[in-house]
């Protein structure tokens, strides 16, 4: 009774949670020590070891792969002395990290794991307790059905390049063998690594790449399509030396919103387009929100085979708004530290953007002087528990919205114009894990002086 609750529990926890739409992909190696099986005591062989391999795919916390791996033991056991197995299947797993319990640190997560397999093995031993008084072994070997439940902690965030994760992981493995005289089961303790792979991750460039050289710049600072004729279009000039590289096969631009997914993409053969223009329209017709920070890559494959590639941004203005005659306007680029309402951490080109949108900020706001500003500050509820949001995101937000209003103050813009509130994670618009980034911003509201 107790095996079949473990079971249904593993089985509830990996396929019944909900699904996300961010597709991963990971590859792993586990070692195993074996620990001896403890019912069908004829069958009873000692401790061992191996090893499994395991490839597939993440959607969401869910994982969906296809493992594999080999097993032996060698120590004298009743009736066998010596087994080696192979075995192929099915595993799924669901992670739980700091996103479902709250009090977990980023870099702690508990997966259980269920997997369906079919086991081949070969036993070095005796048929029966007469055969083996009489000294006469021999080689036996077949097939059974296997199920195994596992339990495991995954090291999530401790390394990462690119679009690499390196996931440590330690855990606990139950294995249920169905044979003709009922079942047998048996306990590995497994230590392995995953390796993620994050192909939203790939626009995170940070440098040219590949064997051809690429150059591309935009023509406007900040990109404002708000349709007042004012920089509402991104202008690339795009250059490469593909000349030396007998011509242009191909090339792609690739658009990434701030949560890393596919905004806009266009491609085309031959010759690299001159004055490219873009109006901030994605594949299915929305368009940018202001104040953020897109990153592009503009792929490039020459016809000896030689490519290459260059990552750049596009920052979006300020696109103020009225709804129900009530104008407003959000960023969500405006950038902090880890944790703080102050700038630690941030490079130099992230400072000098915030000071950009700062300096546009009070440019707007002093166009509208007849009006005052409420600066709201919204957060992301990562748990999605009132705790975070009362004991967390409420200070966090609060104090980031009182830097904004000491940058405004700084330049120019009356005191007593301004209002600074934090609101925590009570506003967020969006429950999606890839558009997080939607709850992270600050909102300016503008109500007119009475």
């Amino acid at each position: 009774m107790r095996k079949a609750k473990l079971l249904l529990f593993v089985i509830l926890s990996c396929c019944i949670l909900p699904l996300h739409a961010q597709l991963k992909y990971f590859a792993g190696v586990h070692g195993d020590m074996s620990i001896p099986a403890f019912q069908n005591g004829e069958k009873v062989f000692g401790f061992g070891g191996g090893g499994n391999i395991e490839g597939g795919v993440y959607l969401g916390n869910l994982s969906l792969g296809l493992l594999g791996g080999v097993s032996f033991s060698n120590d004298k056991g009743e009736l066998v002395y010596e087994m080696t197995e192979w075995k192929a299947g099915l595993e799924a797993g669901y992670d739980f990290g700091k996103e479902i319990i709250p009090f977990f640190p980023e870099w702690l997560a508990v997966r259980p794991n269920l997997a369906v397999l079919a086991d081949f093995y070969k036993a070095d031993g005796y048929r029966s307790k007469s055969k083996k008084t009489i000294g006469k072994d021999e080689v036996s070997q077949g097939f059974s059905p296997v199920i195994e439940a596992g339990l495991l902690v995954d090291f999530p965030n401790l390394l990462s390049y690119k679009a690499f994760d390196f996931i440590p992981a330690v855990g606990y493995y139950h294995t249920f063998r169905m044979e003709n005289e009922g079942m047998v089961s048996s306990g590995r303790v497994s230590l392995g690594m995953r390796v993620l792979f994050s192909p939203s991750k790939l626009g995170s460039f940070n440098m040219d790449g590949g064997t051809l050289n690429v150059f591309a710049t935009t023509r406007s600072k900040m990109f404002t399509p708000n349709g007042d004729g004012e920089d509402d279009i991104v202008v690339f000039d795009v250059s490469s030396d593909a000349d030396e590289h007998e011509g242009v096969n191909s090339w792609e631009l690739r658009v990434y919103d701030p949560g890393q997914k596919i905004f806009f993409i266009d491609k085309g053969k031959g010759k690299l387009p001159e004055d490219y223009t873009w109006k901030g329209i994605s594949q299915n017709g929305s368009i940018v929100d202001g104040g953020a920070i897109y990153q592009y890559v503009w792929y490039v494959k020459a016809n000896d085979g030689a490519d290459g590639f260059i990552p750049g941004i596009i920052q979006t203005g300020v696109m103020v708004q009225e709804d129900d005659g009530v104008l407003h306007f959000s960023l969500s680029s405006i950038q902090f530290g880890p944790n703080s309402a102050g700038y630690e951490g941030l490079t130099d080109e992230e400072i000098q953007r915030n000071k950009d949108l700062f300096d546009t900020v009070a440019q707007i706001l002093k166009k509208y002087a007849n009006y005052n500003v409420t600066i709201e500050g919204h957060a992301n509820n990562v748990s999605g528990t009132e705790r975070e949001h009362l004991k967390e995101l409420l200070p966090l937000s609060s104090a980031r919205a009182q830097t904004v209003k000491k940058e405004l103050i700084a330049r120019g813009i009356e005191a007593e114009r301004l209002n600074a509130v934090g609101r925590g994670s009570e506003k967020m618009v969006t429950n999606k894990k890839d558009e997080a980034w939607k709850n992270r911003r600050v909102e300016f509201i503008l109500t007119e002086k009475e």
